[in-house]
């Protein structure tokens, strides 16, 4: 069975393999527990480069990351962070796409 890969920036701070967080769904609303699951592991991050991946165990902000583990969470899109209760999900990018003729 094929593994799915969370594909991502980072944005602040570092994130480990084995690191529990808190994964909020593209339908989270602050303060709600819809689309929230907390403490769930993040089993392996992979270093993405390019069509190349590379199992690292942590890796700093800034860089493009594959997170594995959080496949059952996710559908769309999500925030995923270990800040407790402060963090305020990103928001979804709406795109707007017409034919090409």
């Amino acid at each position: 069975k094929g593994r799915f890969f969370a594909f991502g920036r980072i944005f602040a701070g570092k994130v480990r393999s084995g690191q529990k967080c808190r994964v909020m769904g593209n339908n989270y609303v602050f303060g709600k527990k819809g689309d929230l699951f907390d403490d769930k592991p993040i089993q392996r991050c992979v270093l993405m480069m390019g069509r190349y991946q590379e199992a690292v165990e942590d890796l700093p902000c800034g860089n493009v990351v594959g997170l594995v583990g959080v496949d059952k969470y996710i559908i769309k899109s999500a925030t995923i962070t270990d800040d407790g209760e402060a963090p305020w999900p990103l928001k979804d990018m709406e795109y707007s796409v017409s034919p090409v003729v």
